[in-house]
């Protein structure tokens, strides 16, 4: 009889993990639904026009916030580089692009993070968040003083020298990884705020670059697995994204045509970063590791051959590529964390 229901009990309880998990995946189904609403009755038509009209950023960012969601990249990281290279948008429209658009792929991915209980730091959010937010003003006063071919390899050298940060640290096969912060106190906290600093003055200024510079650090000296790392950058960088779509808005800037990319990408967005967070939690760690690396090679790449550099800002990149070379390289021969 005792058996019998145990047996009883342990199918019951199968049977409710298994409804709850199918309810979940009902609820990120409906997300992607309920943003197509939204967008569907913003503007006073039918903003079906847009993507006619914009089909290329369509394009660009289906696989942007895919990326988006999958990695620790924002999709602001795959529509910067194609906005201003491929496609000739000025990189002050690029970054305001960047912002708005992915207040919305990364909020939907926020969300499936939730749904799915995917483990996130909060402590580590919370503090770089606000330094984040504090300094997005100064970024955006920044990026109207600065020559548009600065502004583009400037992204490209940020990406280049975390490029080198993962390939080292995944060099060691033995490597300690943890799941979780090991040690949070006043040093943590004040590193995690001056890194949301920084990383909020590079968002201002390109539209993301937050999540590539604490993600770095993360892996590199707190020597968090990477699959820990990614879905905590994401949520870093949605309250991030938040904060500088309303400064824009609440600025006068967000007209067109930057609000036409964004209604362009607005449906799609919704249904990639979602997808791309369900496939990275059933990805294995290298293979996150491996597009993350190929996909900013493509961007060095590309770099090189689309971007005309006067010397000054060919030593100046040097100079910035070496600098956060060498901050990393110490970050991971530290073994504060080990």
């Amino acid at each position: 009889m005792l058996v019998q229901v145990a047996l009883i009990k342990t199918a019951w309880n199968a049977r409710n993990k298994s409804m709850q998990h199918l309810a979940k995946r009902l609820l990120i189904f409906l997300i992607p639904v309920v943003v197509w609403l939204g967008w569907y009755f913003l503007p006073d038509t039918p903003p079906f026009w847009a993507i006619a009209k914009h089909w290329r950023i369509t394009l660009t960012m289906a696989i942007g916030s895919f990326i988006a969601g999958a990695t620790s990249e924002a999709g602001g990281a795959v529509a910067f580089p194609v906005f201003t290279k491929i496609l000739a948008i000025p990189p002050v429209q690029a970054k305001l692009f960047s912002l708005a658009t992915q207040s919305i792929g990364m909020g939907t991915a926020l969300l499936t993070i939730l749904l799915l209980r995917i483990r996130v730091e909060w402590r580590a959010v919370i503090w770089v968040v606000c330094g984040s937010i504090a300094m997005l003003p100064i970024g955006f006063a920044l990026a109207d003083q600065l020559p548009t071919s600065a502004v583009r390899i400037l992204f490209t050298v940020i990406q280049c020298s975390f490029a080198l940060a993962l390939w080292w640290h995944n060099r060691d096969k033995n490597r300690d990884r943890h799941t979780r912060l090991t040690c949070f106190g006043s040093l943590e906290k004040i590193c995690l705020f001056t890194l949301g600093m920084l990383g909020g003055l590079i968002s201002g200024l390109l539209g993301s670059g937050l999540e590539i510079i604490v993600f770095s650090v993360l892996v590199l000296w707190f020597r968090l697995c990477e699959k820990a790392a990614t879905p905590t950058v994401i949520v870093m960088m949605v309250f991030t994204s938040w904060s500088g779509f309303a400064m824009i808005f609440s600025a006068g800037q967000f007209v067109p045509p930057v609000s036409e990319y964004w209604l362009a990408a607005i449906p799609v967005v919704a249904v990639g970063a979602p997808l791309g967070v369900y496939v990275c939690s059933r990805m294995s760690r290298i293979l996150v590791v491996r597009t993350l690396l190929s996909l900013i090679l493509l961007e060095l790449l590309s770099s090189l051959v689309l971007i005309p550099l006067s010397w000054e800002i060919a030593l100046a990149s040097t100079m910035l590529f070496l600098s956060f070379s060498c901050m990393y390289y110490l970050m991971y021969r530290s073994r504060r964390y080990v």
